[in-house]
């Protein structure tokens, strides 16, 4: 599993986690069809930001 595909699922999860429960919504993010999406890309920017803060 590449690095982004665990952040994907871990967005799908948290999201899950908090109540949301559009199926379709969930699996797009886990397919990677919603990268562009707000919760993908603070997720990313995230992800970002801690790989460079802890090389």
């Amino acid at each position: 599993m590449d690095h982004i595909d665990h952040i994907r699922e871990a967005v799908a999860q948290a999201l899950e986690k908090r109540g949301f429960d559009n199926r379709a919504f969930l699996r797009e993010i886990r397919e990677g069809r919603r990268d562009d999406g707000p919760y993908m890309l603070g997720a990313l920017a995230w992800d970002e930001r801690v790989r460079h803060a802890n090389p």
